[in-house]
């Protein structure tokens, strides 16, 4: 993003208005209507009142602060005007995707939990930056939980008032909270979804110090080891976590009783493909196989084991795909790269950024596993 902006006359009226000690302010519009150049001018104006000012950035797919797929927290300081947002978060929350949709549960907990770190911070000026989902009914309907689990004193709509009023007018009546419309500036220009795509893998680059391209195969042969010793970039290593030292959230996996080989190699027969790696639940199986079950096998093996669930699948479910850390205090320190998966040794190989003189890893007790496989 450029150093400079330009200004208009209704940023600087609404800005002379809603930049006060003890604001909270949500902005919320479609894409490229310049919400995130908004953003940094409310936090540069807060900043240049001497107001302790605090972004929170939920616009997980074209993330400023953080890297894509999480919601960043970050405090300003004077020094940090004129604002950039590219940089580290303070605070993270792992949604595991580019988009809401799909995931509105972890962007409204995740936004709500940001929040709340701001305001432990006794900021004076609380901006939330989002994403420009809210054209379809659960878009609407996120954007108006979100409203309601934050509460904040402002909301800024961007873009046309017409798509905007069926997520606000509900709220229209309500004290507590001031609606306000700007119209796009005239000087934002559409990124273009390959764009987009762009600035996504320069932002991974970035957070993994330009070592995250798909230099590995992931599996060789029948062990899940690499066929080649995994490369290390500059700004980032590679960690090896047991699977007996985690817990897994938002996956089935890594949390039951690990299959014995006995029970590997029957399920191997029932599966009609090698199981590499299976565990039992109440009454449900969760198991890595060869290749992918049809139907009829998986309702044959829940039928003989009288089970009520399976999940199976293949070892490509792990390829590339981007996991949240998390330490003992439920925190997200970090994201990773699942670099590779040995169902033998029973462990993971993930890349982490580089943290001097800190095995990050080693502070993972249990890991979020996101839908975005990087390519």
């Amino acid at each position: 993003m450029n150093d400079a902006y330009q200004v208009n006359q209704h940023w600087e009226k609404l800005a002379s208005r809603i930049v006060k000690s003890q604001q909270v302010v949500l902005v919320i519009g479609s894409t490229d209507v310049g919400k995130t150049t908004f953003c940094r001018f409310l936090a540069d104006s807060a900043i240049g009142q001497g107001l302790k000012t605090v972004v929170v950035d939920a616009d997980v797919g074209q993330s400023q602060i953080g890297p894509p797929t999480t919601i960043g927290m970050k405090s300003l300081t004077p020094e940090s005007s004129p604002v950039q947002f590219n940089g580290i978060a303070d605070y993270l929350y792992f949604v595991g995707d580019l988009s809401p949709r799909g995931h509105c549960l972890e962007v409204l907990t995740g936004t709500r939990l940001m929040v709340d770190r701001a305001r432990e911070t006794e900021a004076d000026f609380i901006i939330i930056d989002t994403t420009g989902y809210i054209h379809d009914a659960p878009a609407v309907t996120l954007k108006q939980h979100k409203i309601e689990l934050i509460r904040p004193n402002h909301v800024v709509c961007m873009g046309h008032s017409g798509e905007l009023r069926q997520i606000t007018a509900g709220y229209s009546q309500q004290d507590w909270l001031n609606i306000h419309y700007l119209l796009p500036h005239k000087n934002v220009r559409s990124k273009g979804s390959k764009a987009r795509s762009r600035y996504r893998r320069a932002q991974f680059d970035a957070y993994f110090g330009e070592a995250c391209e798909p230099k590995l195969a992931l599996e060789s042969g029948e062990t899940g080891e690499s066929s080649a010793p995994a490369l290390q970039g500059f700004g980032s290593n590679i960690q090896h976590l047991p699977f007996e030292q985690i817990r897994s959230w938002r996956t089935p996996f890594f949390i039951g009783r690990v299959a014995n080989e006995k029970e590997l190699e029957i399920l191997s027969r029932l599966a009609e493909t090698q199981v590499h790696y299976a565990e039992w639940g109440h009454r449900t199986l969760c198991l890595i196989g060869s290749k992918s079950l049809s139907k009829t096998v998986i309702t044959r093996i829940k039928d003989y084991l009288s089970l009520t669930r399976i999940t199976a699948e293949v070892r490509a479910y792990f390829t590339r795909r981007l996991v949240g850390l998390i330490d003992a205090a439920g925190n997200t320190y970090a994201i990773g790269i699942i670099e590779a998966v040995d169902f033998q040794k029973r462990e993971f190989s993930i890349r982490c950024p580089f943290s001097k003189g800190n095995d990050t890893a080693k502070k993972a007790c249990a890991i979020q596993l996101g839908d975005y496989q990087l390519k």
